[in-house]
């Protein structure tokens, strides 16, 4: 009957439990953990040449298009694609 000596602490093959206050830290730190791991693309972080270009207005540059191709400076070719840059359906490069 050794055994009923020994020490509580010494033969308990698990870490005492943990206070209510540990436990709901460490169930928060679980739930961020499980949260992060589902992130999949990074956080938005504004580019600073996007605040400082300046703002186009496309009806302005509509009304000047109309105005080049009323005159004669562009054909209609030229003209439909300028358009269409303007409006964002064709990709800007030349």
């Amino acid at each position: 009957m050794l055994f009923l000596l020994r020490p509580r602490q010494s033969y308990m093959p698990y870490s005492m439990p943990r206070r209510a206050t540990q436990q709901d830290q460490y169930r928060w730190q679980q739930q961020e953990q499980a949260f992060a791991s589902t992130r999949r693309v990074a956080s938005y972080q504004p580019d600073v040449s996007d605040a400082a270009a300046p703002a186009t207005d496309p009806v302005a540059a509509l009304k000047e298009l109309a105005e080049m191709h009323r005159n004669g400076v562009l054909s209609d070719a030229e003209f439909s694609d300028a358009k269409a840059r303007v409006l964002g359906t064709k990709d800007a490069t030349p």
